[in-house]
């Protein structure tokens, strides 16, 4: 296929799990949201061989072939690059094209937290890396954007690539696929980073043996994911925030069964709570990264605890989200 253009640029939206994270990769439903913080690629051709990849996190390198040129970074530049190269060179190959290409990534989703960022950077570098030949299909970008980000998490179930691409709410369920939800409003929904990063294959590895050493009680468990995630689609979809609040408080209890809360998440959660929360959860892997909490919009109390976290001893920031309806966006 011909290149049609010399530059293109596309958008994709970081997510949260609302509920059923871990347990979905057991076949279980998970309920997510795309957020409105976004991953942002530029992709310009050049005309060498290389693929170029500079990231405002400051690392810069270039792949050409097997080789690779560190330009600035850590030494583990190298490894965080590589998938996103391969990325785009999935694209090219599909699309029987072989050119040196730069790309550029700006993000304003912080990275390592339960947000999505490694899909949604591929979810942006495919659909950027596609619109060099044409109009994408957003199908032919989650499809392809899962397998580049097997490269990063090679267990993942390809809901985060999904809900990056098409955007809004979503039912998920591994061995059967997506369904959108539909709300009546707007969730009311605050983010806590709580600044701890953490590596999602480990935690998914430590609940495996959580689950192979407690047979009995993962069933359990996971019966329990399975219908508070069933409870939250029909929550959502009637508009009912508080019902989802309560759901979000059982979801947390389950995370914290299987190890993968800490002391620092269930303080922050039970501050949230005191002070006027519906709930609060853990939101992805755990082992710090991000709690998703549902509140009442007027609640002042709450608000002024969420804006007051970083310059506390607890540390975190809080973040404003709102659901991302739009999706990947192609420029």
């Amino acid at each position: 296929m011909r290149v049609v253009r010399s530059s293109a640029r596309a958008s994709a939206p970081g997510k949260l799990v609302l509920f059923g994270e871990h347990f979905v990769v057991y076949n279980n439903t998970a309920v997510l949201a795309a957020i409105n913080r976004r991953v942002n690629v530029t992709v310009h051709v050049n005309n060498t061989d290389n693929i170029n990849i500079t990231s405002d996190l400051g690392l810069i390198g270039s792949f050409k072939d097997s080789r690779f040129n560190l330009l600035s970074g850590p030494q583990e530049t190298r490894a965080i690059l590589a998938p996103l190269c391969e990325c785009a060179r999935l694209v090219l190959s599909e699309r029987g094209c072989n050119r040196g290409l730069d790309i550029d990534l700006v993000s304003n989703l912080p990275e390592s937290v339960g947000l999505g960022s490694s899909a949604a950077c591929c979810v942006a570098i495919t659909a950027a890396v596609d619109a060099l030949f044409h109009k994408p299909d957003r199908y032919w970008i989650s499809e392809k954007a899962v397998e580049s980000e097997r490269l990063i998490h090679k267990d993942s179930s390809g809901a985060d690539c999904h809900i990056s691409t098409f955007g809004g709410l979503m039912y998920f369920v591994k061995n059967e696929g997506f369904k959108k939800i539909y709300s009546k409003k707007q969730l009311s929904l605050g983010l806590i980073n709580t600044g701890r990063k953490h590596s999602t294959g480990k935690l998914v590895s430590s609940v495996k043996k959580f689950k192979e050493t407690n047979v009995s009680l993962f069933k359990v468990l996971t019966l329990f994911s399975e219908i508070i995630s069933q409870k939250a689609f029909v929550a959502i979809s009637e508009g009912d925030e508080k019902t989802l609040g309560n759901l979000m408080n059982q979801n947390h209890v389950l995370l914290q069964e299987i190890g993968v809360s800490d002391k620092k998440i269930d303080e922050l959660i039970n501050i949230c709570l005191t002070k006027g929360a519906w709930g609060a959860k853990l939101t992805g892997a755990g082992g710090g990264g991000s709690i998703i909490v549902s509140f009442p919009p007027n609640n002042y109390e709450l608000k002024v605890f969420l804006d007051s976290l970083g310059k506390s001893e607890l540390g975190g920031q809080s973040i404003p989200v709102k659901v991302d309806f739009s999706g990947v966006l192609v420029a």
